[in-house]
């Protein structure tokens, strides 16, 4: 709630009137629509509030930057984890390969 309120005080400060249009164009996607007309009815209430601690990411100084490298080095750690065992796999079946293409060579000697 506290970032859509101060999302709203932040319209405000440019001159235009804070509404849920213009709220949600500067949130995540994944807001809901409920959520940010009740934090419009907050502000509208209380236009000045004070914010104390900002408890989302973005307003705690963290780039989006920072957010997308966070969330890539976690999906390449799951990625690395899921293709792991298909890798020791290969590296098995080809040990097994190059046995049997031995074992092919002396027979056929």
């Amino acid at each position: 709630m506290d970032r859509i309120i101060l999302v709203a005080q932040q319209l405000a400060k440019e001159g235009k009137v804070p509404n849920t249009a213009l709220i949600k164009a500067r949130l995540p996607k994944n807001t809901p629509l409920p959520a940010i007309i009740q934090g419009l009815k907050m502000w509208q209430d209380d236009p000045n509030k004070q914010i104390d601690t900002p408890t989302e990411p973005s307003l705690t100084g963290a780039t989006s930057q920072q957010i997308n490298g966070s969330i890539d080095e976690i999906i390449n750690s799951k990625i690395a984890q899921a293709i792991a065992p298909l890798k020791e796999e290969i590296n098995s079946l080809k040990i097994q390969l190059k046995t049997l293409q031995e074992n092919s060579t002396v027979l056929d000697k």
